[in-house]
């Protein structure tokens, strides 16, 4: 069984960021573990995300989920990742998850050169982000429906990708063969899966407006999910080994 405690990371500026730390069960290996920083969506820090950790967590790997707008004043955190998000470019929001992946590299119990990052929606976004700014130690990352970087972000030191999207995702319809066409350009090595009949969010559940209101175009995609899921353990896990 994992075990999870609340920490708070520095970042810059002399500010913390809130974030869940889920520790694997057992003695450390021998080098550390993996780690794995996991970047929420737009929707904020939700149970769903929390419990990606805990699924990693449980196959050995030390997971840092935070609370990206916890890092200052509410208002003013919403608003610098709205621009961020708006720009689609590296800002003081990747900013603060650079220093949040160092924080975990530099764990006594995580092997420094094998942390990965995994977003969804806006994380996913910000998971590629954070790959194109090639921090030290960064092997991997997972992005799960996020849009693109800009057209002017150079990818061409961003580490492998395995990025998913939903065929029926109306937010960003054509996104998953933009990104591969990217990626293959910049010589990054890739898989980008589209699921059929998956809509946005189709690995992290339905999303309510004020906890009860259905928001269109969100919807958790059995069959998507179960497909996705190995191959992003896999293709993590693969960058990641010791012996790679």
């Amino acid at each position: 069984m994992s075990r999870s405690t609340q920490v708070d990371v520095p970042v810059a500026g002399g500010r913390t960021m809130r974030a869940t730390l889920v520790l694997p069960d057992g003695e450390v290996p021998a080098g550390g573990w993996p780690g794995v920083l996991v970047v929420h969506e737009a929707f904020g820090l939700t149970p769903e995300i929390t419990a990606v950790g805990a699924m990693f967590a449980d196959r050995g790997w030390v997971a840092v989920v935070p609370d990206v707008v916890s890092a200052g004043s509410k208002v003013g955190c919403l608003l610098r990742t709205a621009r961020e998000m708006v720009a689609r470019r590296p800002g003081p929001v990747v900013d603060d998850l650079v220093s949040v992946q160092q924080w975990l590299a530099a764990r006594d119990d995580v092997a420094p050169d094998r942390t990965t990052a995994i977003g969804f929606c806006m994380g996913g976004q910000f998971a590629l982000l954070l790959g194109t700014l090639a921090p030290d130690g960064l092997a991997a990352v997972s992005a799960n429906y996020g849009q693109p970087p800009a057209d002017d972000v150079d990818l061409t030191r961003c580490p492998p990708v395995i990025a998913g999207y939903g065929e029926r995702d109306r937010f960003l319809a054509g996104a998953g063969p933009a990104l591969e066409a990217r990626l293959a350009a910049a010589g990054v090595e890739h898989e980008v899966h589209t699921y059929p009949g998956a809509a946005h969010s189709f690995l992290t559940g339905d999303h309510r407006l004020l906890g009860f209101v259905p928001l269109p175009g969100t919807r958790y995609t059995a069959s998507a999910a179960e497909d996705a899921w190995p191959r992003i353990f896999a293709f993590l896990e693969r960058h990641t080994s010791p012996e790679g």
